[in-house]
């Protein structure tokens, strides 16, 4: 019996699946990263690097009442129950056994057996099949979890996104407004000198063209503030609300952006952890399927007090039992188990080359979110300065129109080159604080240690 076990155990240990693991080279450092140092006070509530306290408590709200979160958390749950499930199955099943049996021939025969008893049974692979199975569904469990965190963090990301949007679109329809209000008195100034000959009528229409197109884009951004406010209430977890009527404040850009070293994406982004423990489950599939090639043990025990009535169970009923053993070991099956365990290794193949393909995506996902930062930096502080010089040659055509040196077609010119920029700094601006939310999703955590 010794030798059986002995042999067993050298079996189970030679059993070697034999798949290669997932390999990709990281680089030492980012290609545009001047700051390796992460804030460790920040934790994960990445978004307090903008300083808003309004964002901080829309984030916040939408971590409590997401809906997709909470389907994602009763995933981790279910999860867990599996594990608890699939472990209960290298364990024997006890069940308890009420059994009656009579029969009469007539004219007067009559017999009877009672049996009141138990009964043990377990069916476990030889090689290490519910091993693997338990192994499979821990992997599934940790997956679901960083499956989770990668849903928390983009759901994060999203809401910053929205509320960014949020702002953008209320700053662009004060904008509008403004130069709509500012048109609205260049009309009437051209309607006076057209009046008494001093402007021609192209002029008044020009100008009255002028206010209709800031009209026009007073309407597109009311409707953009408004669904950019129902998109939030979404992701909020709330029923629709009207667009905010005050002012929101621009957040605060932060000046250094810590990102750590490449080789941290492996650990600190959830979908990269979820990818590696689906690798690992695919891996225990493999076992699974080769255990299925190899003998499994199956072991039935049934026993308990006999008697030819009830009373004779309970007084004087005769202990009685029954114990059966097999051991199974699979021969002909035209190939079939060989192919399921050859799937099961493409399988794990396919995964393996999935999760390296998303290591190289996430390294150019931090590298295009750090060089758009650093662009974006430099654009908008020239974009501030082709801004002022636009409102200076608009304020300088005006005068000149004034004093009859100009016509009023190039007045229009530097007033809609002038809005125009205006429009694109305020998208610029606004692209920054979306260049930090992606850098935060492309690292996974944010600055969390």
């Amino acid at each position: 019996m010794k030798r059986l076990l002995t042999l067993l155990s050298l079996l189970l240990a030679g059993c070697s699946l034999g798949l290669n693991t997932a390999k990709v080279t990281m680089p030492e450092s980012y290609i545009y990263s001047t700051e390796q140092t992460r804030n460790p006070e920040l934790q994960s509530r990445w978004w307090l690097i903008f300083e808003d306290e309004r964002l901080d408590s829309i984030i916040t709200f939408a971590l409590e009442h997401n809906r997709d979160l909470q389907v994602a958390a009763s995933r981790i749950v279910q999860a867990h129950y599996n594990i608890a499930a699939t472990r209960s199955a290298l364990l024997p099943s006890l069940g308890v056994t009420l059994q009656a049996e009579g029969q009469r021939t007539p004219p007067l025969s009559e017999q009877g057996e009672f049996l009141l008893g138990q009964g043990v049974s377990w069916n476990t692979a030889l090689i290490g099949a519910l091993r693997h199975t338990s192994r499979q569904a821990r992997a599934e469990y940790l997956s679901t979890e960083w499956a989770y965190r990668a849903l928390r963090l983009t759901l994060t990301h999203e809401v910053a996104t929205a509320y960014f949007t949020l702002i953008e679109s209320q700053q662009l329809l004060l904008l509008a407004r403004r130069t709509l209000s500012l048109r609205l008195q260049a009309q009437a100034l051209t309607d006076s000198l057209t009046l008494y000959g001093f402007a021609s009528g192209l002029d008044r229409e020009q100008a009255r063209s002028l206010v209709s197109e800031a009209e026009a884009d007073v309407a597109q951004y009311e409707r953009a503030l408004g669904v950019a406010q129902l998109s939030l209430s979404t992701l909020m977890g709330t029923t629709p609300q009207p667009p905010p009527t005050d002012t929101l404040p621009m957040p605060s850009l932060p000046q250094a952006i810590p990102t750590g070293i490449p080789s941290e994406l492996l650990t600190r982004r959830p979908d990269l952890m979820q990818a590696h423990y689906e690798l690992q489950a695919a891996a225990a599939a493999v076992g699974i399927a080769r255990s299925q090639r190899f003998p499994s043990i199956s072991l039935t025990e049934s026993g308990g007090l006999f008697g030819r009535n009830v009373r004779d169970v309970f007084t004087n009923g005769e202990w009685a039992w029954n114990i059966t053993a097999s051991l199974t070991q699979p021969l002909f099956s035209f190939g079939r188990l060989r192919r399921r365990e050859q799937m099961a290794r493409e399988a794990y193949r396919q995964t393996a080359l999935q999760y390296e393909q998303s290591v190289l995506q996430a390294l150019e996902d931090v590298e295009q979110a750090l060089t758009t930062i650093s662009t974006l930096r430099l654009q908008g502080e020239h974009y501030a300065r082709y801004v002022e010089h636009n409102a200076a040659i608009a304020s300088l055509q005006e005068a000149l129109y004034r004093r009859g040196m100009s016509n009023y077609l190039d007045v229009i010119t530097t007033q809609q080159t002038w809005y125009a920029s205006e429009q694109l700094f305020t998208q610029i601006a606004m692209q920054q604080y979306q260049a930090i939310a992606n850098l935060v999703l492309a690292l996974g955590d944010g600055w969390q240690e």
